[in-house]
């Protein structure tokens, strides 16, 4: 069975999982790349799911 990378966010109660399939060169990569590429999707897929901002405003 191949490896994958679970990502997940979860807020208010709401949740999104996905798999992502590792690259094929992936037990060849060092671990800090390994970290740096998993932390990329996990961006990724918050970013796909989440909508933040942030606003300046008169209190």
């Amino acid at each position: 069975m191949a490896k994958v990378l679970k990502v997940g966010v979860e807020m208010g109660g709401h949740s999104d999982e996905a798999d992502i399939p590792l690259p094929d060169d992936w037990d060849q990569w060092s671990p800090e790349d390994q970290k740096q590429w998993a932390d990329e999707c996990l961006d990724v897929h918050v970013s796909n799911n989440v909508n933040a901002w942030w606003n300046v405003e008169d209190e």
